[in-house]
């Protein structure tokens, strides 16, 4: 019988996933489970500790007190399209054009003619769009461009403005023992898009502002199979709720000041994923340890959904047929330890953006995400600091007792994160 059910379920799986398509997404933050044979060499300890962090670069900061003034070069942008437009382009795309600036009734009206036509429309984005109609306006132009169907901005706007934004808070209780490796908790994360204008998709799934809440844990164990190697594994099983805004809504709820508009238009996705990662170590001398790591092997969501529309015409969940997916990868990290000073080092992040590349016409490879690197010294029992670097940003972090703060920076844009936690 327990067979039969077996038999069931993996013929079930298996017709799932043929029929699905499988859509690349990111993965979460690493942590110990990420090196599994590294818990070979951990103390024996538990822990319960609360994290908060937050990042924003300043074209966010100002898009939240100033969105007019942070839309500014997209507004440009949207006025050099439109003048690049030949005659004919601007007559047959009047109606799609004049939405964008259904705001102003001095709008110039249709002509016939295709050179009058333009004409009227490029004397006006030459003088009233420019000295009348005010930044307030221009950044209305700019929310209106993006539903307007005429393809104004590229699916990738990060070379136009920027607008990335990240907060994260998390409780988890941790701990090890022989080996053995657990931890639960949950996870509540927001993952902005890397520009205000992001539209990046692919097989119909839009890449947008994220919000995840998980709830689940990790299991892990490490082993020495000779004197001076190990190896480990890991499992992360969660539960998950997503929910993803479009770079359109995100502006329209800023722009009109309503809140409902940023999760109007959603879809909300409800659950299950697993993970796991495989690891090898090898002692190299007194104080060093090299790791070896095959991370997302595999590393699998699915999902159920409703939409606001679903609850407004009767409440009822959809299967979603796509199975989400964090590429695979493959990490050779250091650890050197003596005394009180700790140095870890780290390449990473070259594997998955090679098949990223593969999988996504619109991704490029970023050698700035595979390095990371991070040293700590103990000043005493109570009191540690650490700085590093990871995933374009420059960071460090103290810690006292059992509170710890730090601040991070970008390397290549202006912005700031700040992150808090206590550990018990």
């Amino acid at each position: 019988m327990i067979r039969k059910l077996f038999t069931v379920l993996a013929l079930s799986l298996a017709s799932s996933l043929f029929a699905s398509s499988f859509i690349p997404v990111k993965g979460t933050d690493d942590d110990i489970f990420s090196s599994p044979a590294f818990l070979a060499a951990v103390d024996d300890e538990s822990s319960f500790s609360i994290d908060i962090s937050s990042y924003a670069d300043m074209t966010m900061l100002e898009f939240i007190s100033d969105p007019a003034s942070a839309l500014s070069d997209a507004a440009d942008y949207l006025r050099g399209f439109l003048l690049d437009k030949d005659d004919q382009y601007l007559l047959d795309n009047y109606e799609s054009i004049k939405t964008i600036f259904s705001f102003d009734p001095d709008f110039p009206s249709k002509h016939q003619n295709a050179a009058e036509n333009a004409h009227y429309i490029r004397n006006y984005l030459n003088t009233d769009y420019i000295e009348t109609i005010g930044k307030g306006n221009r950044a209305r132009a700019v929310y209106n461009a993006l539903s307007s169907g005429l393809g104004v901005f590229p699916s990738d706007t990060s070379s136009i403005i920027d607008g990335k934004a990240a907060l994260s808070l998390s409780a988890s209780w941790d701990g090890q023992k022989e080996g053995f490796g657990w931890k639960g908790g949950f996870g509540l994360v927001y993952d902005g898009a890397s520009s205000l204008l992001s539209s990046l998709s692919y097989e119909g799934y839009d890449y947008g502002s994220t919000l995840y809440f998980t709830l689940g844990g990790s299991v892990g164990y490490g082993t020495y199979i000779s004197d001076k190697i190990a190896i480990g594994v890991s499992l992360t099983p969660q539960f998950i709720f997503r929910t993803t805004t479009s770079g359109s809504s995100l502006l329209a709820s800023r722009i009109n000041g309503s809140i409902i508009e940023f999760l109007a238009s959603n879809r909300f996705d409800f659950g299950v994923g697993l993970e796991m990662n495989f690891g090898f170590m090898l002692d190299a001398g007194e104080h060093a340890k090299i790791l070896l790591d095959l991370r997302n092997l595999p590393s699998i969501e699915m999902f159920w959904y409703f939409s606001a529309s679903d609850v407004m015409n009767g409440f009822s969940f959809h299967e979603d047929e796509n199975i989400y997916y964090v590429m695979p990868d493959a990490a050779l990290g250091l650890v050197w330890q003596k005394g009180s000073v700790e140095i870890r080092a780290e390449v990473s992040s070259i594997l998955s953006q090679i098949l990223l590349m593969k999988k996504l016409p619109f991704y490029s490879f970023d050698i700035l995400s595979i390095p990371h690197f991070s040293i700590s010294y103990d000043f005493s029992q109570t009191l540690s600091l650490e700085a590093g670097y990871r995933d374009r940003l420059i960071y460090t972090r103290c810690s006292y007792s059992v509170f710890s703060a730090g601040l991070s920076f970008s390397i290549d844009k202006l912005g700031i994160g700040f992150s808090a936690g206590f550990e018990f």
